[in-house]
């Protein structure tokens, strides 16, 4: 979802550089008469380069801004979903902008009137001029592309980045699920990069925006930019919406189409989200390792609804005191389904559920846990929402 960072600082860079009050604002928009509808919504594109006389759209994003609750609703596209009988990212190039926004409001039921369209090029220039940005690295990234000038070289563990190595960790999918890995980790730089760009002062934020005029394609009027920005520049937030869809037999994308109204109506109510499917796994670090033991895991897990991704039961050779969840990215919807979780299938002592990141002890110990699971073969599918270490047995 990285791109919609550049709606954010367009937003930003552009107000910044005009608005000098409120009153001026006003005096702004008495001149222009914006017709600014609520809510704003926004098609965004990330282009990749141009391999062979083709621009593959590599990133296809929704936006829609709530004006009035100072609410963005996001949701990512899957670039690979199978649309009409082909891939979607493969209409843009042979329909143009204007059919292709037509395919997304079906899919979405919005009515989308403004687009953004940039390239992987302008990231790197953000990363640079707003970096460098702490980054959690959870798994080995290797891969190289030399058709499009591309190394990626990451071990587990933290970065400070900036341009060229954000880009590269933001780009790499060489994962079991692809593309959909992706998702998660550039909400986080996103969030970050859009804080560091509130850091900036007037001056630093108007050159920043002509770097990215002059970088990207997008019809939205400096007007009515200056309104929006006027109206959200404070107690602004973004919410995710996933978008429904499962993986054929054929190992390709499809649309979950009992799940599309639902999707619909989480844009115009702003309080439903479809259901998250968060990839989670157990370990079994107690004393008791028999079958038994086993069994009742398994037991209380699917009697409460619950269905871990993997349970592993012989453990690992980490230490923890006691039962643990560790959270691999902060997300208070993730947190609160934790927190259902424990409740149900809890122990009598209390647990310990933890983000992460926010602890570098526990860092140390997630990297351990996998480096633990990887070295003896056992397979673990990354992203991974979060871990479950028992070290008592379950109620």
């Amino acid at each position: 979802m990285k791109n919609v960072l550049y709606i954010f600082v367009i937003i930003i860079g552009i107000a910044a550089a005009l608005v000098v009050s409120v009153l001026w604002v006003d005096f702004f928009l008495r001149i222009f008469i914006v017709p600014t509808e609520n809510p704003v919504n926004v098609l965004v594109l990330g282009l990749d380069k141009d391999i062979s006389g083709t621009r593959r759209t590599d990133v296809i994003l929704v936006a829609s801004l709530d004006l009035k609750t100072k609410k963005m609703m996001m949701s990512s596209i899957p670039r690979d979903l199978i649309v009409d009988g082909k891939k979607i990212n493969a209409f843009y190039q042979t329909e143009g902008i204007e059919e292709f926004k037509k395919r997304i409001e079906n899919l979405t039921g919005l009515d989308i009137k403004r687009y953004v369209i940039v390239d992987y090029d302008i990231f790197k220039f953000l990363g640079d001029e707003l970096g460098p940005i702490e980054v959690f690295v959870d798994r080995p990234m290797h891969y190289v592309d030399s058709a499009q000038d591309l190394e990626i070289d990451f071990s587990p563990g933290y970065y400070k980045m900036k341009g060229k190595e954000l880009l590269a960790y933001l780009r790499f999918r060489k994962t079991a699920e692809g593309d959909i890995g992706r998702l998660d980790k550039q909400r986080v730089i996103i969030e970050k990069l859009a804080q560091k760009a509130l850091s900036k002062n007037v001056f630093s934020l108007t050159e920043l925006y002509k770097e990215i005029r002059q970088r990207t394609e997008f019809n939205i009027e400096i007007g009515e930019i200056v309104y929006i920005f006027s109206k959200i520049k404070t107690d602004f937030s973004i919410e995710s919406v996933s978008f429904p869809f499962y993986i054929g037999q054929d190992g390709n994308l499809y649309i979950e189409e009992s799940k599309m109204d639902a999707y619909k109506d989480s844009f115009a109510t702003r309080s439903k989200k479809i259901e998250e499917k968060y990839r989670y796994y157990v370990i079994n670090n107690s004393e008791n390792r028999s079958y038994a033991m086993v069994s009742r895991i398994e037991e209380v897990f699917k009697s409460n609804g619950y269905s871990p991704n993997k349970i592993f039961y012989e453990g690992v050779d980490v230490d923890f005191k006691k039962n643990t969840v560790l959270i691999l990215r902060k997300n208070d919807d993730l947190k609160t389904y934790v927190e259902q979780m424990i409740s149900k299938i809890g122990t009598v002592t209390p647990w310990d559920i933890l983000f992460v990141e926010d602890r570098l002890d526990y860092i140390t110990k997630y990297l351990a846990v996998i480096g633990e699971l990887t070295k003896t073969g056992r397979q673990v599918i990354f992203p991974i929402d979060f871990i479950i270490i028992l070290k008592e047995d379950l109620i």
